[in-house]
């Protein structure tokens, strides 16, 4: 029973992480600017970080970051990267 417990908050981190990566990753590329683009991903994810330890009770930050910051991150990176390169297109010399 508390196994299951433990395996459903760390799904809910995941799954809010990953969303939110999406999400924050596709609204960096109105930024223009890969710092202001990164700030806003650090920013949200301090966020994010304070709601899901609501969520699933505070877990510690080691716990926090392997079950959500990195799927955050790299999420957010995947997603800026490929709408920024969408956005900006090929550039025809």
């Amino acid at each position: 029973m508390q196994g299951e417990v433990e395996e459903m908050k760390q799904r809910i981190s995941i799954i809010i992480h990953s969303i939110a990566g999406i999400i924050i990753g596709y609204f960096s590329v109105g930024l223009n600017s890969a710092l202001y683009a990164f700030g806003l991903m650090i920013a949200v994810l301090l966020v994010i970080g304070y709601i899901s330890e609501y969520i699933v009770e505070k877990k510690g930050m080691k716990w926090w970051f392997s079950n959500g910051g990195i799927l955050y991150i790299l999420f957010w990176l995947v997603t800026w990267v490929l709408f920024y390169n969408y956005s900006v297109g090929p550039v025809i010399v």
